[in-house]
């Protein structure tokens, strides 16, 4: 799978980037905020003390993605879009997290990331659950949530962020930016396949289980009506 990673444009996250780097007290490099309760920083940080035994021997995987670049600038159009994996301050940042939109104070920073950044559209992900915030003079903020979990409740598929000039047949939801169309897009995949093999690696008791089994199998508490944001205006 990594061969195929690299055949693209990529980008590093927090799990990379810790891999590449370990060190004994290293958690998971998520960058968890305050609202998040100690007991699931605990377990993403023994989740990762696994991830990195596995890692140690396969140098030849970890050293390409050390390389990979935090972020990238791509133009579609006339438009400059930003991808990072966290927000426009750090690679596990959570300003551009559904949470942190849904305040005037976290709002009012995303706006002015794209002053500073000079940028368009940004595309995000590393927060987990997607979101859709249009900002004034026609800019957008974009995270896909999870691509290789269900985002929604009830809705057993991952999802992507497609930008282009073109409209996506199957969107879930979406959003027009000048010439640019911004979806959201179903990454479809066997439910049942997926959850046996989940189980098979981290079973009933496991740190994983308790992290992500629920919404494996069920979804998140969330919908596309609270991931799609109206207009903050800045003014």
């Amino acid at each position: 799978m990594h061969r195929t990673v690299l055949k693209y444009r990529a980008t590093r996250g927090n799990v990379e980037t810790e891999l590449a780097s370990p060190a004994a007290d290293a958690g998971c490099g998520c960058g968890y905020p305050d609202w998040v309760a100690q007991e699931t920083v605990d377990r993403s940080n023994r989740i990762m003390q696994r991830l990195a035994r596995t890692a140690a021997s396969l140098r030849e995987i970890l050293d390409p993605f050390a390389a990979l670049p935090m972020h990238l600038v791509a133009r579609v159009g006339e438009r400059r879009i930003a991808i990072v994996h966290g927000d426009a301050e750090s690679l596990a940042g959570w300003g551009f997290s559904q949470e942190t939109l849904a305040t005037p104070a976290g709002l009012a920073n995303a706006a002015r990331s794209f002053e500073t950044a000079g940028i368009d559209v940004f595309a995000s992900s590393h927060t987990c659950l997607p979101v859709l915030q249009r900002f004034d003079r026609d800019r957008f903020l974009v995270n896909n949530g999870a691509a290789g979990m269900p985002n929604f409740r009830d809705e057993l598929y991952g999802l992507a962020t497609r930008i282009s000039l073109s409209p996506a047949r199957d969107a879930i939801y979406g959003a027009r930016c000048g010439a640019l169309f911004i979806d959201a897009v179903p990454l479809r995949y066997d439910p049942a396949a997926w959850e046996r093999r989940f189980l098979e690696q981290w079973p009933t008791g496991s740190d994983a289980h308790a992290s992500y089994y629920e919404r494996i199998v069920g979804g998140p508490r969330y919908d596309t009506g609270t991931a799609r944001r109206s207009l903050h205006n800045a003014a």
